[in-house]
């Protein structure tokens, strides 16, 4: 009999010790970051979900990817969980990828 291994291509490790932040209820008057991977068309894109969040969540802030370390090898994994606490961000959006 063969035996396949499949492995998970997102990349996630089952074993990892993290775990993810509870979703929030509601997007109104909360403050949204921008991590920017600078890996595809981030300056074009961030601005276009800025646009369509603000429009359907208009006491929203954002702070800018411009505001962060911009792209994969200068953004401190280890600490960005402290540095988006630290200017307050309720929820983070990162990327995008190409």
């Amino acid at each position: 009999m063969v035996k396949l291994e499949v492995l998970n291509p997102s990349g996630f490790m089952p074993d990892a010790e993290f775990s993810h932040a509870p979703r929030l209820e509601d997007l109104q008057g909360k403050t949204i970051c921008e991590l920017s991977t600078a890996l595809w068309e981030y300056d074009r894109i961030f601005p276009l979900i800025r646009e369509a969040l603000g429009r359907r969540y208009p006491t929203m802030k954002f702070i800018p990817y411009t505001e962060f370390p911009l792209g994969v090898h200068n953004i401190d994994v280890d600490n960005i969980g402290d540095l988006m606490a630290s200017r307050g961000c309720d929820a983070v959006i990162g990327g995008p990828s190409g």
